[in-house]
């Protein structure tokens, strides 16, 4: 019993050193995404229930059924799109944005799609807190892209879908670098990166194994 109580002990005290140490351990070295992780609180985009869970590597429970990813998934995804300052990026799935206040560090802008209302304005709120100036918001699903002419230098996807719409590429520059998580079946789902060499002409590499929310393409008000 003892033992126990000591373990809970050090557990509630993880902070977010302590995350990055982990991340650190676990293959994350670029250095922009450590020092974009440090800028960065999770607690603030956590649901108060699992709040002393903030800085466990591991993914909860947001409202409206959906979640926060996994800390590692997020900086992995973000390193593989290789980001420069200069660089727009589409996020597709805000959540309560923890990965867009993380890659708003990383680019010249953001725009991030949430279907959810209701996450939209705590995302809103949350990087308003972080005085986080270059993130556009958008309400909707955005799997079959912005009606806006804007082209990204990378894409990134925070639900699982079995194919990308071709919408979505036309939002992509040449050489720009998509990454998602693709179903497979039910139990399966793996992180692809795919990078856009022409037209017509995409380079796919596949990653890990995943586990994601689905994609929701119908408008949701709430």
């Amino acid at each position: 019993m003892e033992k126990n109580k000591i373990k809970e002990k050090i557990f509630l005290n993880k902070n977010n050193h302590d995350l990055i140490t982990e991340l650190k351990e676990k293959g994350i070295i670029n250095k922009d995404i450590l020092n974009a992780l440090k800028k960065v609180p999770r607690e603030l985009f956590v649901n108060k229930t699992f709040a002393q869970r903030a800085y466990e590597n591991m993914a909860l429970p947001a409202d409206c059924g959906q979640t926060i990813s996994q800390p590692y998934v997020v900086a992995y995804m973000i390193d593989c799109l290789k980001l420069k300052i200069t660089d727009q990026v589409l996020e597709i799935g805000t959540g309560t944005g923890y990965q867009a206040a993380i890659i708003s560090h990383l680019c010249q802008k953001i725009y991030t799609v949430e279907i959810f209302n209701e996450l939209l304005s705590q995302a809103k709120i949350n990087l308003e807190k972080l005085k986080i100036k270059n993130v556009i918001f958008k309400l909707g699903s955005g799997i079959k892209g912005l009606k806006e002419k804007i082209f990204f230098d990378a894409i990134i996807v925070s639900a699982t879908t079995e194919e990308i719409p071709p919408e979505l590429f036309q939002n992509l520059k040449k050489n720009g670098k998509l990454i998602f998580p693709k179903k497979y079946s039910l139990e399966d789902q793996k992180l692809i990166l795919i990078e856009k060499k022409g037209e017509n002409n995409f380079e796919k590499k596949e990653l890990f194994d995943v586990k994601f929310v689905p994609i929701l393409e119908e408008g949701i008000d709430y």
